[in-house]
């Protein structure tokens, strides 16, 4: 719940009743975000911040300022990122699926208009499996075998992440060597009220990589858990498996990026 709402000029703060006493510190996130003093984690479109606050850690998301018909889309219309940020995050542990706790979200105006959104939470100790999978020649298929497992427990839980990108699944690993997820950059998800079908699914695994070999291994491996029928996806050739059309599907990749990034530049505000 958030129990902790405050209204400044120009700036709407939301705060989980139990980060209450940094209410000070979150108030300022704005003015500070740039201070040298912070480590950078990533600067694409998104900027995201890591703060250090009485000991503790705080890691904070700056979403890219929106155009005007996003903020006016914003302000009256649609959730904000931040906002959805924040209320995914409780979503997705209310389903059993874990992600970095969310502490705050706050919301910047202009003549009464949206402007910029800031999403607050607790740092993840986890490693982007990206790391030790898109960037290995050889990827390591216990991993990957894992994420699929964790795949299907999210859509067991009518949980379609919104952006499947191998880098939004953290992992640690525990004395007996098993894997343990957790979930970032969910404020694009999606939640059923069951098992989602078939074809969302399919349809919600393909942001996981364009890497050829690891995408078919992926489609393979949760079709085979699930028991899909693999006929849509993939044709048996001789002894293999092949994507139908993979060099036609490697040109559509790169044009659906690109229209979904046109997209989002008018309804999202980036990514």
């Amino acid at each position: 719940m958030y129990l902790c709402t405050i209204f400044v000029q120009y700036m709407k703060v939301v705060i989980a009743e139990k980060y209450k006493k940094y209410s000070d510190f979150i108030l300022n996130i704005p003015s500070r975000f740039d201070d040298e003093d912070c480590e950078i984690l990533k600067q694409k479109r998104n900027s995201v911040r890591l703060f250090l606050n009485e000991g503790k850690a705080f890691v904070v998301k700056r979403y890219k300022r929106v155009n005007w018909i996003q903020s006016i889309i914003y302000t009256f219309f649609r959730a904000t990122k931040a906002k959805r940020a924040y209320d995914f995050a409780r979503e997705m542990r209310h389903r059993g699926i874990e992600t970095p706790h969310e502490i705050a979200y706050i919301e910047t105006k202009e003549h009464g208009l949206f402007t910029v959104g800031y999403f607050i939470c607790e740092e993840s100790k986890g490693r982007e499996v990206y790391e030790d999978v898109i960037e290995r020649a050889e990827f390591d298929h216990k991993l990957v075998d894992a994420v699929i497992d964790h795949i299907l427990f999210m859509h067991s839980k009518g949980v379609l992440h919104g952006d499947m990108n191998s880098a939004n699944f953290l992992y640690t690993t525990d004395k007996e060597g098993n894997y343990h997820f957790e979930m970032i950059d969910t404020n694009r998800s999606h939640f059923c009220k069951g098992f989602p079908t078939e074809k969302q699914c399919l349809e919600n695994i393909k942001r996981f990589t364009h890497r050829r070999d690891l995408y078919k291994y992926v489609i393979q491996g949760y079709a085979s858990l699930q028991k899909h029928s693999l006929r849509i996806t993939f044709q048996i050739v001789g002894n293999g498996i092949c994507v139908i059309g993979i060099q036609v599907l490697d040109r559509l990749f790169k044009v659906c990026n690109r229209i979904i990034i046109f997209y989002e530049s008018i309804l999202y505000c980036g990514d």
